[in-house]
């Protein structure tokens, strides 16, 4: 164990990364020792030695750290206190050696298989949502209805062209996310970072999911995320990424948006 660069962040275990490899996955974790080595199994599963695999524990209270510590190949930081789910990200963005990285929550929801489609996407295109077309019924009624709500905002308002901008597995240049500036610390890092995307004219794919019963206790609570929601989509009205970042993803793809 030893301290990171950052205060208040423990490296626990550093596992050894492959050279040549291209693609970090991140997974933020607080108080997810049920979903947690479920996921981690499935992970590696379908991408063992392809990938770099990150967990930040976010001040959990279970044992998140020592379920996460017992894979080898799985890197482990953990948070002295919880900071949110969007410092977790940060945090592992921060220690990620891939110039991809693939987000994916703890909590199994969200199927592990469908990584390296999003990693194989990322190679021509500059951010990829795991969109949940199946299993929406899942989502608890009130978080689907904030959703479709904050979704018709950001399309309106910023022109994003996925249809599920609140997923818990996307993936995203490296590049590009550290270009953005991520000023969210919780929930509301997904439409910060969809909004920035949009407002930089990243190019955007989505690949089809199913989403899938959650194992363990949820820690989002509805009303609170989607205030955090609100205020993200409002501050960042004004918000413009630099004329180098908006000239760089016009090269890449001209705008293009790919759907599956």
């Amino acid at each position: 164990m030893k301290n990171s660069f950052t205060t208040g962040e423990l490296i626990l275990k550093q596992a050894e990364t492959r050279p040549g490899v291209t693609t970090s996955i991140v997974i933020p974790a607080y108080d997810e020792e049920k979903g947690l080595p479920t996921l981690l199994d499935n992970v590696f599963r379908s991408v063992d030695g392809i990938c770099e695999v990150i967990v930040v524990d976010d001040g959990s209270r279970d044992r998140t750290s020592e379920v996460a510590c017992a894979f080898t190949k799985c890197s482990v930081i953990k948070h002295e206190a919880n900071r949110g789910k969007g410092e977790a990200l940060k945090t592992g963005v921060r220690h990620a050696k891939g110039d991809y990285v693939i987000f994916i929550d703890a909590d199994n929801t969200y199927p592990a298989k469908a990584i390296s489609q999003i990693a194989d996407n990322l190679e021509f295109s500059d951010i990829v949502y795991g969109a949940r077309s199946l299993g929406r019924y899942r989502i608890p009624l009130f978080n689907r209805l904030g959703n479709m709500i904050f979704q018709s905002m950001i399309k309106y308002i910023y022109g994003f062209p996925g249809s599920d901008y609140s997923t818990g597995l996307y993936g995203i240049k490296k590049t590009y996310l550290e270009s953005m500036n991520i000023q969210a610390s919780g929930f509301a890092i997904e439409p910060e970072i969809a909004i920035k995307a949009s407002r930089m004219r990243l190019c955007v794919k989505e690949v089809p999911i199913e989403y899938q019963p959650r194992l363990g206790k949820a820690k989002l609570v509805g009303p609170k995320a989607g205030f955090e929601h609100l205020m993200t989509i409002t501050r960042l009205v004004f918000w413009r990424p630099s004329h180098e970042d908006t000239s760089r993803a016009k090269s890449n793809c001209n705008r293009l948006r790919l759907y599956q």
